[in-house]
């Protein structure tokens, strides 16, 4: 049946335009631009290169000011006649745990057991502390690949204070990393990295020189990209170590906070777990490769710390 519009008055101004004429001139300007883009686009493939990777560009930026955390661009050239490609390494989120009473989950695969007592007065609401003579962990959460793979790298950030100086244990996420406290409430982490080439798994230490803070509420980013590993504390980086190759997973590994028999000495709140993955490659032109394999890093808040000029060449330019 017809759609019946509403009476609505337009008013006209000596000399104007109605609100209905400017939308139709709009639109005709609109599908004009997008003709003539196509037009161009067709017939350079310069445009529809520099087009792909400002897309690729955008989400690494995005992405990196939204979590916090690097991002990256890679353009390679094609092999054996394929098309070059342009992917970015984004983040994403699987998982927060907030610890507020009776939380519902989306999907039961993400829902944690809990132990320890409930804190109301948290960081951003309740908090858990560890139990005296209690064994078991604040959190426990399985994490086989079909959950979180961590072969790209990932980020585990937590809010913790610390109520007393003496050592504990932050996390541990069998055989992959754990996460210590020495007497002086100093972080270390433990990565288990299979390298390229390599035979079994790789230990890889990251000892910060700093404590955290004592009495007081602090951010913790535990994080391997595949090819480093890092601590930061608070958005300021605490110590960094090489960590080339993919970090070693059990399919039965399991997610532990603070587990009982070396607890946290203090209060634990929101813990975010995310994974590094790359975006499905974008295919640039098939006459127009890159010259070498390029790498575009971007910070924390997505500015670029590596922007190297990326070269594209035509057929009759290449080598």
């Amino acid at each position: 049946m017809p759609i019946r519009t509403p009476n609505i008055p337009i008013a006209r101004a000596c000399g104007g335009f109605t609100l209905l004429e400017l939308l139709v001139v709009i639109g005709v300007i609109s599908v004009l631009l997008g003709l003539s883009v196509g037009f161009l686009g067709k017939t350079n493939p310069h445009m529809i290169a520099a087009s792909i990777l400002a897309g690729e560009t955008r989400a690494a930026q995005v992405t990196a000011r939204a979590e916090g955390l690097p991002t990256e661009v890679w353009v390679r050239p094609g092999v054996d006649g394929a098309p070059g490609t342009v992917q970015a390494r984004l983040l994403l989120p699987v998982c927060t745990f907030h610890f507020e009473p009776n939380e519902g989950v989306l999907d039961e695969t993400l829902r944690p057991a809990l132990g320890g007592e409930d804190v109301p007065q948290g960081r951003f609401g309740h908090a858990r502390r560890n139990r005296a003579g209690e064994r078991g962990p604040l959190l426990r959460w399985p994490v086989p690949p079909s959950t979180a793979d961590l072969r790209d790298g990932f980020a585990v950030r937590l809010d913790l204070k610390l109520e007393q100086r003496h050592g504990g244990t932050i996390l541990q996420l069998g055989p992959t990393v754990s996460v210590q406290l020495d007497d002086e409430l100093r972080p270390r982490a433990r990565f288990r990295m299979h390298t390229v080439g390599g035979a079994g798994a790789t230990p890889i230490a990251v000892q910060s020189p700093l404590p955290l803070p004592l009495g007081r509420w602090c951010t913790l980013d535990v994080v391997c990209d595949t090819r480093t590993a890092w601590l930061t504390l608070d958005d300021r980086e605490l110590a960094r170590a090489v960590a080339e190759g993919t970090p070693e997973q059990d399919p039965a590994g399991q997610f532990e906070l603070s587990p009982g028999d070396s607890p946290v000495p203090g209060l634990v709140d929101e813990v975010r777990f995310l994974l590094y993955s790359f975006s499905p490659a974008q295919d640039l032109p098939r006459d127009l490769q890159p010259a070498r394999v390029y790498r575009l890093a971007f910070d924390t808040r997505g500015e670029p710390t590596e922007r190297p000029e990326v070269k594209f060449l035509l057929p009759e330019e290449r080598p």
